[in-house]
């Protein structure tokens, strides 16, 4: 199974969508299954139902950092380069979807109690965030191939 597949049966399965992004594509980082899902439980519904950020775009980019990221330690180059890495997902997330932002992809407000209720109505969890993950997934495969995770990714720190 692709991680893209595995990233919309994830969230098929209940979780969110920074979950659904962060288990296929980072679990490797992590000493168990619970900690991926653990680390992206706040970023659900746009950061904690805010309808900020949409949690998919929020799951890869913590994906981008645990293979590219960098330590108090490197150099200015490498904050640069990860940041431009950044930028790419960002750009192209955007460029294909029309914006960043939960309530603005899902169309209703989700900081509002009223609002997410409406979303589940309407079924617009189960009809934009599939769609959602899946391009978010795509993109992100895409920048971890051009990217070459292996030549690039940073030795964990102390603790």
């Amino acid at each position: 199974m692709s991680r893209s597949t595995e990233a919309v049966t994830t969230f098929a399965s209940g979780f969110n969508c920074a979950q659904s992004i962060l288990y296929p594509f980072g679990r490797q980082f992590f000493r168990d299954d619970v900690s991926a899902f653990r680390l992206g439980s706040a970023f659900g519904g746009g950061i904690a139902s805010r309808g900020e950020i949409c949690g998919a775009v929020s799951g890869s980019l913590m994906v981008i950092g645990l293979h590219f990221g960098y330590s108090p330690a490197d150099e200015a180059s490498a904050k640069a380069e990860v940041r431009q890495i950044y930028g790419e997902f960002l750009q192209a997330f955007e460029h294909r979807f029309g914006d960043l932002h939960c309530n603005k992809l899902l169309q209703h407000d989700l900081s509002t109690a009223e609002g997410r209720e409406e979303a589940k109505r309407s079924g617009a969890f189960q009809s934009v965030c599939p769609v959602l993950i899946e391009g978010a997934a795509m993109i992100l495969e895409e920048i971890l191939q051009r990217y070459s995770a292996a030549d690039r990714q940073r030795t964990p720190g102390p603790g």
